[in-house]
């Protein structure tokens, strides 16, 4: 009897019981304060030197089990590599022969076209047509005039996954964002 009370009185001292329409949820707040309790026990007899027990209070190791489990849950970041290096500016030109610089799709998520935000270039926004009946409301699609002219979606440069193999900057597959980069590697040459 007397290991079933401790039992008992570790899971009254900090429960995580809450309140619950679930039936599930309070068998599952019962298991994690159980689990805990006999960790709490077991850390007790282990030995953190060669002569003595562990003496901190439940209340420490709940911390420190907190603490431990939060750090460990952390995303590590990963090591910057030259490969995820991104070039934007049409300026960090590698100096290659014009010949190893090809087109080609370089990245899964669309970037900004470096020539296009030099050029100024901009995206043309296309109406989608009119509004579903008794459709979801978009804000964007209330919001008042501004300076008494109809407001309008700002106009973003172009998108790509592609980009030139060897400098990393992104550009169009069209020929007016292309060819002036080769033609401003043929000049070097």
């Amino acid at each position: 009897m007397c290991g079933v009370d401790i039992a008992d009185q570790l899971r009254s001292y900090f429960s995580t019981q809450r309140i619950h329409c679930q039936t599930w949820k309070p068998l599952w707040h019962f298991l994690l304060d159980t689990v805990i309790g006999n960790c709490y026990l077991l850390s007790t007899y282990l030995p953190t030197t060669r002569y003595t027990c562990r003496k901190d209070t439940h209340k420490q190791f709940r911390i420190d089990l907190r603490n431990a489990l939060f750090e460990h849950s952390t995303r590590k970041r990963k090591p910057y590599t030259q490969k995820t290096r991104i070039r934007h500016g049409t300026n960090d030109i590698i100096w290659a022969p014009t010949e190893r610089h090809t087109l080609v799709r370089l990245w899964d998520k669309s970037m900004y076209c470096s020539a296009c935000i030099e050029a100024g270039r901009k995206t043309q926004v296309e109406h989608k047509g009119r509004r579903k009946a008794l459709s979801r409301i978009s804000p964007n699609t209330t919001r008042k005039p501004r300076d008494s002219e109809e407001w309008q979606r700002r106009k973003k440069p172009p998108r790509t996954q592609f980009g030139c193999n060897i400098c990393r900057i992104p550009f169009c597959r069209n020929d007016d964002c292309w060819l002036p980069h080769i033609e401003r590697l043929n000049s070097k040459d």
